[in-house]
């Protein structure tokens, strides 16, 4: 079964809407019924449904900006808008937002049917990628992939790419081949696999488009790979980096990123590395574009940022969680680097 929500600011349209048809026996099986919009996005946050029918116009949060909402905390259920009557602006916004649907009150048992058999279309199509987790442990990552070990089999190693767009597609190239993976907290992912991974990435990332996605570093052999090239991947989107195309400064980057909490003391980092402070600096530079201390003010901000739009932490905490302990500091270099303060950024 589908977990279904439904909402609308009129009771009676709720009732009409979970009455239409038997969604039961369509496979979809109604977990919320709200008419609060407010109520209902804090419920889509703790639950994940498959599916939201939601009103455009309520009071408090339109059901587009509840979308929007939800997309932003990375919620990649599927949508469907309902109006009393045909608004073309809403359909438009509907559009831009990937919504599945979209029908109009009062509700047509056959218009009814045929959106919930699209809907199961575009399931069917999403379970059938599996469903990663950056954060989960490396070994279940790699069962979860398992479905893929014939693909495996024909590449000698790959890359990972994430998108916040859901709706976002790669296509195959010669020699290489995009696995699609929905990953939580992310709209699109892949897994790009090729004989010449190196290549292959270097190719991607000259598209016009390619600062748009997180690119891990290539790697060999694939599986193997596939837990390390997630969080890679999680941090370039998050954090807005490309890694260097030399492995060394790509691997110092990652640690920087997996390790923002902590007091990052250059002379530590370059021992850690085995080299001299003034040595590993210049190194960092010439692969990375920037300095050490650039890059890991740029990697906290970048992910506190993400932090303040997608969670409800305190902005104290999100600031320590990033490795500021003054946040008078962190505020400053917030608006430095964002343009806003994070009391903004959060409205």
């Amino acid at each position: 079964m589908w977990k279904t929500v439904m909402i609308d600011d009129e009771p009676w349209a709720l009732e009409g809407l979970a009455e239409v048809i038997d969604w039961q026996a369509a496979g979809f099986s109604i977990e919320g019924r709200f008419t609060d919009p407010q109520e209902a996005f804090a419920f889509l946050c703790e639950s994940w449904p498959d599916v939201v029918f939601t009103d455009i116009r309520m009071p408090g949060i339109s059901g587009v900006e509840l979308i929007s909402m939800a997309r932003q905390k990375g919620i990649s259920c599927e949508f469907v808008l309902i109006s009393a009557y045909e608004d073309f602006k809403a359909a438009q916004q509907a559009i831009l937002l990937d919504v599945c649907g979209y029908v109009l009150k009062p509700y047509d048992s056959e218009e009814i049917h045929a959106v919930a058999e699209i809907l199961q279309r575009h399931l069917e199509k999403k379970r059938r990628a599996p469903q990663l987790d950056w954060q989960e442990p490396p070994e279940l990552t790699l069962e979860k992939a398992a479905p893929w070990q014939e693909k495996f089999q024909h590449y000698s190693g790959g890359f990972f790419c994430l998108h916040p767009d859901r709706d976002k597609r790669l296509h195959s190239w010669e020699g290489v081949e995009p696995l699609p993976m929905s990953v939580k907290g992310a709209g699109s992912g892949f897994l790009v696999l090729s004989n010449d991974p190196r290549a292959a990435r270097t190719a991607f990332l000259e598209l016009p488009d390619s600062e748009s996605w997180g690119v891990s570093q290539a790697h060999a052999p694939a599986q193997e790979a596939l837990p390390i090239m997630l969080r890679e991947a999680w941090y370039s989107l998050q954090c807005h980096f490309q890694y260097s195309m030399k492995d060394l400064v790509g691997d110092i980057q990652l640690y920087l990123c997996e390790n923002m909490e902590k007091e990052l003391l250059l002379g530590q980092i370059a021992q850690r590395y085995h080299f001299s402070e003034p040595y590993f600096c210049v190194l960092f530079k010439r692969g990375a574009g920037v300095s050490v201390m650039r890059f890991i003010q740029l990697v906290r901000i970048h992910y506190a940022a993400y932090l303040i739009r997608t969670t409800t932490k305190r902005l104290q905490e999100i600031s320590e969680e990033v490795g500021f302990n003054n946040y008078s500091y962190f505020g400053k270099l917030f608006k430095k680097y964002q343009g806003v303060t994070p009391e903004n950024c959060r409205e």
